[in-house]
């Protein structure tokens, strides 16, 4: 039997929005959301940017390619994201030299 289990963590999906329409859960989230532009023809990891999260989010494709939409649960995991974030590209920007 070849079965496996993945890891969802905290992500959300487009049906998970529509189960939690109209609760405070929503409300919350989408006060709590963040846009960011990724350059053309870059990938984003977001395992990586998503590390550490302890409530639950949502990644929603805006463009074609280079805008996200991201909703959180909480502030902190705002913080964690943006702190995620900066080290990413620090990385990034050490790469290059």
């Amino acid at each position: 039997m070849s079965i496996k289990i993945l890891n969802n963590s905290g992500s959300l999906s487009e049906t998970d929005l529509q189960l939690i329409s109209g609760t405070e859960l929503l409300l919350t989230m989408m006060r709590n959301r963040r846009l960011i532009m990724v350059p053309h023809g870059n990938e984003v990891n977001w395992s990586s940017l998503m590390e550490g999260m302890m409530g639950l989010y949502h990644i929603r494709r805006i463009d074609n390619d280079k805008l996200f939409q991201i909703w959180f649960e909480t502030v902190m995991d705002i913080d964690r994201f943006e702190k995620n974030l900066y080290m990413a590209k620090l990385a990034d920007t050490a790469e290059d030299k």
